[in-house]
This record gives C-alpha cells, structure tokens and sequence, in this order.
C-alpha cells in the first residue's frame, strides 16, 4: 500500500523507540476481531487515552499476559477532517499514546507494533459527528507470533 511506513522511527516523548515488525508480519494480517471490544477511541484532534477507555487497555493488558506467544498490533486511524498527511500522522500519535500505556501497565514494548492508517479505513462512513467519533480510534490486533 505504499504509505505505510512513513514514522522514519521518530520516538514518542517517552523515549521508547516505535519498534517495527519483522518483514514476514504485516498490520493487515493481524486479527483485529479477538480485541474488537477493546477499541480505544479519542477526542477531536487528541492522541491522549482518556481515563474512560484506559479500563480496556487494562483488559488488553490481562489478556495479553494470559496469552503468551502474541505480539500486538496497534493501528492508528483519525477522521478524515485534515490533510491526508495530518491525518497519518494524528493516527502514529494515538497508536503510540496507546502502545505508552501498555507499556506502562507492564507488557514489553518490543511486541507492540504500531502504524497508522490515518483517514484511509473509516470504521463508518458519514458526516455526521458520531460517524466522526467511531472512526477517531486504534483498533487493537493479534498476531500470532511464528
């Protein structure tokens, strides 16, 4: 797809390094449907977790440890209010706000993969402010590590 890999490795403030999966794993391979229910959702033109979504990174987190062998995807997405490009990068941000936080609850930041999507794959098509908020997320995914 082209775009995908347009980070270049830039670091969130906390200082841990975005790890970038090996060649063989791929973001659109991932099972996104086992943690559907842990979707994160964020703000107009915020990359913060808000304390009311942190609850399913704790889940993300249990499970995680109850499931050896797994790596995570996290995919950014934003709405597509913004340029392209402002869009890509708003969606590395909240993917990287949310591969922070897991780290922080424990699990190694060498098997949280992040990548975004930016306003390419809405959740829901439309206008409206709702269809907005479902596609303002990062949508959490499985792999299953060889």
């Amino acid at each position: 797809n082209g775009g995908s890999d347009t980070v270049n490795g830039n670091s969130p403030d906390s200082g841990i390094p975005p790890t970038r999966p090996p060649g063989n794993i791929n973001p659109d391979n991932a099972d996104y449907t086992t943690l559907a229910n842990d979707t994160i959702y964020f703000d107009f033109d915020k990359a913060t977790v808000n304390a009311d979504e942190r609850g399913k990174l704790e889940a993300v987190s249990e499970w995680f440890k109850a499931n050896p062998g797994h790596a995570l995807f996290l995919a950014g997405h934003a709405d597509k209010r913004g340029t392209p490009e402002y869009n890509r990068a708003l969606g590395e941000r909240r993917a990287l706000a949310v591969r922070e936080y897991l780290v922080g609850l424990g699990l190694s930041a060498s098997l949280l993969y992040t990548n975004s999507y930016g306003s390419d794959r809405p959740a829901v098509d439309g206008d409206t402010e709702e269809a907005y908020a479902k596609n303002r997320r990062v949508e959490i995914g499985v792999i299953v590590q060889q």
